[in-house]
């Protein structure tokens, strides 16, 4: 299903994929991995985001290139059903380092539709990947985002309890598994009501 954010999300890497097809960049070069608000907007079709949360892949010598692109990158307009006139912008300070992160995130991320043949292709990291990386800050937006994710059809409580006790031993911020076992005892209760 198509919304009118998923479609922001798509013209804003497409200006991109334009940007960096003029350079001379080859089709697929850059794999762009979406985190945060937009990446559950795209499994759930929920809330609005205002930036975009991107992890990107590429060969080294496009780095700088990549950068100074990403830098002038312009916002995108669109009209929200809810929210009314919306903007979305790519998030220059997002780090995917600062939150937990599977190491193995990238082999379960699935390309959208839409981004084949651009220099960019736009990635979606699985259900359980996401909430993951929402683990280690834990927000009251946070939560409610694990469990919206969680409560999906096509999600899997056990793989994202693997993969958070997997990235746990790796992780440099602090324990998870306290988090864990409140996203448990909520997710339980949710089901329950």
């Amino acid at each position: 299903m198509n919304t009118p954010m998923t479609g922001a999300i798509l013209r804003l890497f497409g200006t991109l994929g334009e940007e960096l097809a003029r350079r001379q960049v080859p089709p697929g070069a850059v794999h762009a991995y979406i985190f945060g608000g937009c990446a559950v907007h795209l499994h759930a079709r929920s809330r609005a985001s205002t930036d975009v949360d991107a992890e990107f892949a590429y060969p080294p010598p496009l780095k700088q290139e990549l950068m100074l692109i990403l830098a002038e990158l312009p916002p995108v307009d669109y009209d929200d059903p809810e929210e009314g006139p919306s903007q979305l912008a790519y998030d220059p300070t997002f780090n995917p380092t600062l939150g937990p992160l599977h190491i193995d995130y990238q082999d379960r991320a699935v390309p959208l539709e839409g981004t084949r043949g651009s220099p960019v292709i736009v990635m979606l990291p699985s259900i359980e990947d996401i909430a993951l990386s929402k683990l280690g800050r834990l927000g009251d937006v946070d939560l409610e985002d694990i469990l919206t994710l969680l409560s999906l059809p096509e999600a899997s409580w056990e793989k994202f309890e693997q993969l958070a006790l997997e990235a746990n031993k790796y992780y440099v911020g602090p324990d998870l598994t306290p988090n864990l076992s409140h996203v448990r005892r909520k997710f339980n209760e949710r089901r329950s009501s």
